[in-house]
Protein backbone atom coordinates (compact mmCIF):
# COMPACT_ATOMS: atom_id res chain seq x y z
CA UNK A 1 0.00 0.00 0.00
CA UNK A 2 1.02 3.15 -0.84
CA UNK A 3 0.33 5.56 1.61
CA UNK A 4 2.48 9.11 -0.25
CA UNK A 5 -0.62 10.00 -2.44
CA UNK A 6 -2.93 9.75 1.05
CA UNK A 7 -0.36 11.32 3.09
CA UNK A 8 -0.21 14.83 -0.04
CA UNK A 9 -3.62 14.49 -0.82
CA UNK A 10 -4.90 14.63 3.70
CA UNK A 11 -2.06 17.28 3.84
CA UNK A 12 -3.52 19.28 1.52
CA UNK A 13 -7.42 18.89 2.53
CA UNK A 14 -5.85 19.49 6.48
CA UNK A 15 -4.39 22.38 5.75
CA UNK A 16 -6.62 24.26 3.77
CA UNK A 17 -8.93 23.41 6.85
CA UNK A 18 -6.65 24.74 9.39
CA UNK A 19 -6.30 27.84 7.58
CA UNK A 20 -9.87 28.70 7.89
CA UNK A 21 -9.97 28.23 11.76
CA UNK A 22 -10.11 30.78 13.78
CA UNK A 23 -9.56 29.04 17.17
CA UNK A 24 -6.19 29.77 17.77
CA UNK A 25 -6.57 31.69 21.27
CA UNK A 26 -5.38 30.26 24.09
CA UNK A 27 -7.92 28.10 25.59
CA UNK A 28 -9.05 27.54 29.36
CA UNK A 29 -10.22 23.99 28.57
CA UNK A 30 -9.49 21.58 25.74
CA UNK A 31 -12.99 21.93 24.12
CA UNK A 32 -12.37 24.21 21.75
CA UNK A 33 -9.92 22.86 20.62
CA UNK A 34 -11.75 19.48 20.24
CA UNK A 35 -14.32 21.21 18.57
CA UNK A 36 -11.57 22.89 15.95
CA UNK A 37 -10.53 19.31 15.28
CA UNK A 38 -14.38 18.07 14.09
CA UNK A 39 -14.56 20.88 12.25
CA UNK A 40 -11.06 19.99 10.13
CA UNK A 41 -12.77 16.95 9.69
CA UNK A 42 -9.49 15.46 12.02
CA UNK A 43 -10.65 12.07 12.80
CA UNK A 44 -7.39 9.58 12.92
CA UNK A 45 -4.26 9.76 14.38
CA UNK A 46 -2.82 10.12 10.53
CA UNK A 47 -4.69 13.43 10.40
CA UNK A 48 -3.39 14.37 13.51
CA UNK A 49 0.26 13.78 12.30
CA UNK A 50 -0.51 15.75 9.49
CA UNK A 51 -2.00 18.13 11.35
CA UNK A 52 0.63 18.68 13.95
CA UNK A 53 3.31 18.90 10.89
CA UNK A 54 1.30 21.67 9.62
CA UNK A 55 1.11 23.42 12.39
CA UNK A 56 5.06 22.90 13.10
CA UNK A 57 5.56 24.56 10.21
CA UNK A 58 3.37 27.46 10.24
CA UNK A 59 5.36 27.67 13.54
CA UNK A 60 8.77 28.18 11.68
CA UNK A 61 7.25 30.23 9.05
CA UNK A 62 5.91 32.49 11.87
CA UNK A 63 9.74 32.70 13.05
CA UNK A 64 10.85 33.52 10.36
CA UNK A 65 8.33 36.26 9.69
CA UNK A 66 9.36 37.38 13.40
CA UNK A 67 5.44 37.17 14.11
CA UNK A 68 3.98 35.69 17.70
CA UNK A 69 4.25 31.88 18.00
CA UNK A 70 2.26 31.06 21.40
CA UNK A 71 -1.18 30.01 20.44
CA UNK A 72 0.25 27.80 17.93
CA UNK A 73 2.66 26.52 19.88
CA UNK A 74 0.06 26.21 22.40
CA UNK A 75 -2.12 23.88 20.05
CA UNK A 76 0.96 22.12 19.03
CA UNK A 77 1.73 21.04 22.36
CA UNK A 78 -1.67 20.25 23.08
CA UNK A 79 -2.10 17.81 19.49
CA UNK A 80 1.20 16.11 20.49
CA UNK A 81 0.20 15.14 24.28
CA UNK A 82 -3.24 13.68 22.13
CA UNK A 83 -1.42 11.64 19.74
CA UNK A 84 0.36 9.88 22.76
CA UNK A 85 -3.09 9.46 24.43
Amino acid sequence: MNRIPEWNQRKHEIGMAFRRESFLAQPTDSSIYDAALRRMGITTNLDMSILLSIVQDTIMMARREALPTTTLECFGNWLMKRLME
